[in-house]
């Protein structure tokens, strides 16, 4: 069983070893750090995760009502105030509004309430994160429908570009990314195939990239290019951060200052075709499932709406010349 971690706010000594003696006696196995100010308090909670806070009532630097609205809705808190228990007039550390107390004669009456209040805590913790989850999978229909908006308003060709590139604007500001691009799969001489970058759209202040990607099973240019090649085989996506990549991957991507990426097959004639791709420059960012969900369903939307109805991509004499096959 993993410690509980405590954090104890401006609490004297004398009531201190109290808690520790209550929590040795009910069998918990704990860590505990202490911190004499509200500062330091938000100082310990901003290096290290704890189960659970206990504070004082009274600080020296401020109200402990400033600490719980800073803390409440990541850390469980407990209040308490020093007095005098109404049972005997012993000297006693209570928990606000309640009949739990700490005394010398009596340690262990808290422990409940400090049971109620992690098991309250945690079951508001999963609505927060339900409806959390409810509202990302809300948002992120809206923003599948707006992309299928875009991606089937164009009349003329001119118009599709427009399209294509609104909807990779619309996916680089609501997911927040950096970079959002597709690459195809084309045709080259001499038994090669290579991908090539036709769509991207950056986001401010983010430098532009090389367009053209070619690759091969001996590519030196792309060591990634094998493994990307049978995960998309297998209908999966490419969601990693930087330094969980391969070496020679992490090698390859150094110099677009990625923190982490995200790419998505999609299918000519159920071969993979190319991919969509997104990439976060500033944040290690741990891609989700419904992010991932949602990038697929646009990808079967460029598909269904673009790709598909066009011919295969071929390389022509100048390899930044890219044609439809004849």
């Amino acid at each position: 069983m993993e410690p509980l971690k405590l954090l104890i706010v401006s609490i004297r000594n004398e009531w201190q070893s109290l808690i520790v003696e209550s929590l040795s006696a009910a069998g918990y196995i704990y860590k505990i750090k202490i911190a004499a100010t509200k500062q330091l308090a938000l100082q310990a909670c901003y290096h290290d995760k704890f189960d659970l806070v206990i504070s004082n009532c009274t600080l020296p630097d401020g109200q402990v009502s400033d600490l719980v609205s800073v803390l409440g809705n990541q850390i469980p808190c407990l209040v308490m105030a020093e007095g005098v228990c109404p049972v005997n007039a012993d000297k006693a550390l209570s928990i606000l509004a309640t009949n739990f107390y700490i005394t010398s004669a009596n340690k262990t009456s808290w422990l409940e309430a400090m049971e109620t209040t992690l098991a309250k805590w945690q079951q508001n913790a999963l609505i927060r994160l339900a409806q959390i989850d409810q509202n990302k999978q809300s948002f992120h229909e809206k923003v599948l429908a707006r992309c299928q908006e875009e991606l089937t308003s164009f009349n003329f060709k001119s118009e599709k570009e427009c399209c294509v590139m609104n909807t990779l604007n619309l996916l680089t500001e609501a997911l927040d990314v950096s970079r959002s691009y597709i690459c195809q799969k084309v045709t080259l001489p001499d038994t090669f195939f290579g991908i090539v970058k036709t769509n991207e759209y950056r986001a401010p202040g983010v430098y532009n990239q090389d367009k053209t990607y070619l690759a091969n099973s001996s590519s030196a240019w792309y060591p990634y290019f094998k493994r990307w090649d049978k995960l998309f085989e297998n209908r999966q996506p490419v969601a990693n951060l930087l330094k969980e990549l391969p070496e020679g991957e992490q090698q390859m991507f150094q110099n677009r200052d990625i923190q982490s990426i995200l790419a998505v097959p999609f299918f000519y004639k159920k071969q993979w075709a190319g991919f969509l791709g997104l990439e976060d420059t500033m944040n290690q960012r741990e891609w989700t499932i419904d992010e991932i969900g949602l990038i697929q369903s646009v990808c079967t939307l460029i598909h269904e709406k673009h790709i598909q109805k066009e011919k295969p991509l071929r390389f022509e004499t100048n390899p930044l010349q890219v044609t439809p096959a004849a």
